[in-house]
């Protein structure tokens, strides 16, 4: 894998462990509509956008003005309990991304999350001043598998995508890494390494992950 000049996290399953949050507010919501909710984990960790969630995984009789009143209900549920009780950040990652920027690594998040999750996880976490871009689902056209996020990130970077590696932890993220042309570590937080096969690399989390070692590899 060639050096690095900048890494971009997805949020969801890379920098926070919110599936448990994002599956209950799922729950919480389609039973406040009366609503089916089938394969709620895998609806927790797709990494999709909640407006696709709602009318393209899930097919919820709606009307897309529906659909996104639903999904701006579900959000708001999933941010009142990270604020009454905070969220964990996924095993290694707080000090992976500070490491990272001590390294002179340019470092930005790139999730399909709306803009205000991205802002209340980092605050929670305390990483707000760690990066130098977010880019937020609210801020591309396409969701992933589409590149829009990625290759955003890039330039608010003011890098090439080829000299960036992505961290996700998606199938959805994953493909959208590739077709920015970046290379992409996956974390098997959410995902079984099966699934996940196509990336450059595979790790469980960030504890055995060094930063130095992306930045300095040219093989």
């Amino acid at each position: 894998m060639p050096a690095a000049r900048a890494f971009v996290f997805d949020l969801d399953g890379v920098v926070v462990d919110s599936n448990s949050l994002h599956v209950d507010s799922w729950r919480e919501v389609a039973h406040r509509h009366g609503f089916p909710l089938a394969d709620p984990d895998h609806i927790g960790k797709c990494g999709l956008r909640t407006l696709a969630v709602i009318r393209d995984l899930l097919r919820w009789p709606v009307s897309e003005a529906e659909a996104r009143r639903i999904g701006l209900e579900k959000e708001e549920i999933y941010r009142d309990w990270i604020r009454e009780g905070g969220i964990r950040a996924i095993p290694g990652a707080v000090e992976f991304i500070r490491q990272s920027r001590e390294l002179g690594l340019l470092c930005a998040i790139g999730s399909s999350a709306p803009r205000a999750n991205v802002d209340l996880c980092l605050q929670a976490l305390g990483l707000e001043r760690e990066f130098h871009a977010t880019v937020s689902g609210e801020d591309v056209t396409r969701g992933k598998p589409a590149p829009d996020i990625f290759l955003a990130a890039a330039g608010a970077l003011r890098v090439s995508p080829e000299d960036c590696v992505v961290f996700e932890d998606a199938p959805a993220g994953v493909a959208a890494a590739h077709a920015a042309g970046m290379r992409v570590v996956a974390l098997a937080t959410s995902h079984p390494p099966g699934e996940l096969a196509g990336a450059d690399r595979l790790a469980t989390d960030f504890t055995g992950l060094d930063p130095r070692r992306f930045r300095n590899r040219k093989d």
